[in-house]
């Protein structure tokens, strides 16, 4: 029988949150709202071994645009110092954040090019304070947006996202490319790889396997030929990029892959969101195991979770014997919290936590801490139309 753990806010509770301060007492489970600015979105959080907690999301301002926000906080969510803001256009939003071996971070996001007005990669490289040591920018012919990438044992950086090939919007392909930890190309990567069809396709999400390889998500509209949905996909390739077999995991809904963890260097979790059958019902959380073979792409077993608003995949942990997956969920309306899902490595025996029911909560990424508990951000969303960043620690049964 499935378990649920329900915990409800109302509005009222939710604005007041945003100036409460944690006590030492609320340290292994809180929930709080950041609202320094009149829009502030949650993107990405990572544990910092011994000093508490690195986050990023996007701020915007009347008189500032929009800005890529690095928080730093104690382990109670209290600030150890200032925000730190970067940026070039004011049209810059957050994506990913990764710890670095020296504690500084990277992070990254996007900026709209003043001068032709098309988004572009834009990757921040700082100290552990926040101070930054390098940026660097990648351009395309339209629109290039990378939303996640991950560090390889050398240290290098290595991301992927979508190039559009037009100005039009259309014809999307997968971006791959990686740089060295000073932000130099990696020898034998001399420029980007891109992947794809005829159609949209684009990566979201990635992992490093245990030989170098690169293992890829997303959707694909290009593959199978002829396909009238997107379906997600694993797209598996060499170190730099080259020789990719992508896979799409074919459906009769518009599937997408949000992401995934690697089991061995074959088999996968995968974690996203899928289009219901029925309309009036919305989108439902997907999550998968899929394994390569020499033969193509076998799916071993297939869950969905959702109710009749629109629900959404965002990240999945594998520990253990546990899967870990953040989700937002809706029930109707507008209304959405956002939900820890866990169950065993088959996907079944769900436990739910649900944090903010009845509110405008919504999940961005979530990190496991130290005490095999999760650290989780977010985004609220007033009735004023401002929003706070949220962040939320949880024990090791996504209980507060």
């Amino acid at each position: 029988m499935n378990q649920s753990i329900l915990i409800t806010l109302t509005l009222l509770m939710l604005a007041a949150c945003d100036k409460m301060e944690i006590t030492p007492s609320q340290a292994d489970a809180f929930i709080k709202f950041y609202n320094t600015y009149p829009v502030f979105t949650g993107a990405d959080v990572k544990e910092v071994p011994g000093k508490g907690y690195a986050m990023i999301g996007t701020v915007e301002s009347n008189d500032a645009g929009n800005q890529i926000c690095l928080l730093r906080t104690d382990e109670y969510g209290n600030f150890l110092d200032s925000a730190k803001c970067f940026g070039r256009s004011l049209n810059d939003r957050a994506y990913c954040l990764q710890l670095l071996e020296d504690n500084g971070f990277g992070i990254l996001g996007s900026s709209i090019n003043p001068l032709t007005g098309f988004k572009e990669v834009y990757f921040i490289r700082t100290n552990s304070t926040g101070e930054v040591l390098w940026i660097r920018t990648f351009a395309g012919t339209g629109n290039i947006e990378a939303s996640h990438f991950e560090i390889s044992g050398s240290g290098s950086f290595i991301m992927t996202g979508y190039a559009e090939s037009a100005r039009t919007g259309h014809d999307k392909d997968i971006w791959l490319f990686g740089m060295d930890e000073n932000g130099n190309n990696i020898e034998n990567w001399p420029s980007p790889r891109m992947i794809g069809g005829m159609k949209d396709d684009e990566g979201t999400y990635l992992q490093l396997l245990d030989d170098g390889k690169i293992v890829i998500t997303g959707q694909t509209r290009s593959y199978p030929s002829g396909t009238l949905t997107g379906n997600a996909f694993i797209l598996l390739t060499g170190p730099t990029g080259l020789g990719g077999i992508l896979s799409p995991i074919e459906s009769t809904m518009d599937d997408i892959g949000n992401c995934i963890q690697v089991i061995n260097n074959n088999t996968f979790i995968l974690a996203g969101t899928t289009k219901n059958t029925s309309a009036a019902n919305g989108n439902d959380i997907m999550l998968k195991k899929v394994v390569l073979s020499p033969t193509g792409l076998q799916v071993q077993w297939q869950r969905l979770f959702g109710s009749n608003g629109d629900d959404y995949g965002q990240r999945v942990i594998m520990s253990d014997n546990s899967l870990y997956l953040l989700v937002t969920s809706a029930s109707t309306g507008i209304n959405s919290s956002i939900t820890l899902i866990i169950t065993d490595l088959n996907g079944s025996n769900e436990i739910y936590s649900s944090f903010g029911a009845g509110s405008q909560l919504s999940s961005g990424s979530f990190d496991m801490t130290s005490n095999d508990g999760f650290i989780i951000i977010g985004t609220n969303k007033h009735s004023d139309n401002d929003m706070s960043m949220a962040l939320i620690r949880v024990g090791p049964e996504g209980t507060l």
